[in-house]
């Protein structure tokens, strides 16, 4: 009898290995990086992701990525800074600087009839704020509506945010906002509503694409913006304005980019004198030759030289 049990214990484990699906997938890197005034060092890092998935008999799906790192990756196309890579988060080092979502627990995805459901405690994108994140993210599609809505768990700090899409054709409109039931007091006096809102609309007319967007700012500073982007061959240029109670139509960005087979090199300034200079070269095989600049009324701020490796 225990022979028996024994072996059925066997299958079952068997075939629930069976059902998974395991993967992995990251990227390494070097680079030569000088922050600042401080003088260049070589750097080099890793950043593994390994993703679990299975189904369940009723046809839910369930997926999960557990992020390994080690040494310092260069963010050279986005926030122009040197990223280290922690292979446990409790690390003094991560400890002193913790990431959003850098907690021990890892971001769970559940799927049934097109709904999906991602659980991370504090790791979840607020869809409405960016300075904010949250635990819980339900999306789903309702009679052609692109929906999303975010949770904070926290009863401290109860907030979340929702985003409702729509596609007619060429016209795409977004409707995002925020379910944040502070308040702030003003200097008058008056108590500023966090709950905000704000309407996107996009409409792309074969190479032209034009944007729009107003936002409440949550009663606090709304604001307004106009934009386009124009791609003629192998050069796109791009042109965003923004009006805001403060600044007026004084804020803006502009950027133009150029690819032609494995290059890529774009140029981006704004209102403040920021002026960032991206180039990238595909390798082949996962690898990228990257460098890229960013410097504030000609004082550098961040240069990097270096390559990725992806796999």
């Amino acid at each position: 009898m225990k022979k028996v049990l024994l072996t059925t214990t066997a299958l079952v484990m068997t075939a629930g290995v069976a059902a998974a699906e395991v993967s992995l997938s990251g990227t390494a890197g070097v680079s030569s990086t000088k922050v600042g005034a401080a003088a260049a060092r070589v750097t080099s890092g890793v950043d593994l992701n390994m993703a679990v998935s299975a189904t369940a008999g009723n046809g839910m799906t369930m997926s999960a990525t557990v992020d390994l790192g080690e040494g310092e990756l260069i963010d050279y196309n986005d926030d122009f800074a040197v990223d280290a890579q922690y292979s446990n988060p409790t690390d003094s080092a991560a400890a002193a600087a913790p990431s959003v979502g850098s907690s021990t627990s890892p971001a769970i995805t559940l799927g049934y009839n097109g709904i999906t459901v991602v659980v991370d405690a504090g790791g979840v994108d607020d869809v409405y704020d960016d300075g904010q994140h949250d635990d819980v993210s339900v999306a789903m599609d309702l009679a052609g509506l692109s929906t999303t809505i975010t949770m904070d768990t926290d009863a401290s700090d109860s907030h979340g945010s929702y985003s409702v899409g729509y596609t007619v054709g060429d016209l795409t409109a977004t409707l995002t906002g925020s379910t944040d039931t502070g308040t702030t007091a003003r200097a008058d006096g008056t108590t500023n509503d966090h709950s905000g809102s704000k309407i996107a609309l996009a409409y792309a007319m074969g190479d032209l694409s034009l944007n729009a967007s107003t936002d409440d700012g949550g009663d606090e500073n709304s604001t307004h913006t106009a934009g386009f982007s124009y791609a003629m061959d192998s050069i796109t240029v791009a042109y965003t304005i923004k009006n805001d109670r403060e600044e007026g139509w004084k804020v803006y960005d502009t950027s133009v980019s150029y690819s032609a087979g494995a290059l890529t090199a774009s140029y981006a300034t704004d209102e403040a004198g920021v002026s960032k200079v991206i180039a990238e070269y595909d390798m082949g095989g996962g690898a990228t030759l990257f460098a890229s600049s960013k410097s504030t009324k000609g004082t550098n701020n961040f240069q990097t030289l270096g390559m990725n490796f992806k796999f």
